[in-house]
């Protein structure tokens, strides 16, 4: 027995499966090829999605709280990797709702968190823009100039 004749006897013990395999998985083949032809026919649409105002603002309320429960925190142990922690969560926070609200902010590189004295004079302007914010931590005082 030669090789093509090995083959041919392979082929005819295989065509079953391979009838029933087509058979199964075509139509899912050609609804995929469908689809994929239906959808490069419109231009890529892209969504940002920002959560809700509410939403930024009840978490800001929180990380300013945290924080400057934190700030004043007398017990011993290592504060300061946190407190940048929480300051570069606020200004995540801060730069969301000032988009959110049409207030110019710089953004900061990703997860690094503006100066505190940038910050301070974000949320300042994020209060008088009309966002609810507890008056502690960082925002207490007078307004930075």
């Amino acid at each position: 027995m030669d090789l093509a004749r090995a083959g041919q006897i392979a082929v005819i013990m295989l065509s079953p499966t391979l009838a029933v395999g087509v058979a199964l998985y075509a139509p899912r083949v050609a609804r995929a090829l469908w689809h994929l032809a239906r959808r490069r026919d419109y231009p890529l649409r892209t969504y940002r999605y920002s959560p809700p105002i509410e939403q930024l603002a009840t978490d800001l309320r929180r990380l300013l709280l945290q924080h400057d429960e934190l700030r004043t925190d007398t017990r011993p142990g290592p504060r300061g990797v946190r407190l940048r922690a929480l300051e570069a969560a606020i200004t995540d926070l801060a730069v969301g709702a000032a988009r959110a609200l049409n207030v110019p902010a710089s953004v900061p590189p990703a997860h690094a968190g503006m100066p505190p004295a940038t910050l301070r004079r974000l949320l300042h302007d994020l209060t008088e823009a009309g966002l609810a914010l507890p008056a502690v931590g960082l925002l207490a005082g007078d307004r930075p100039r």
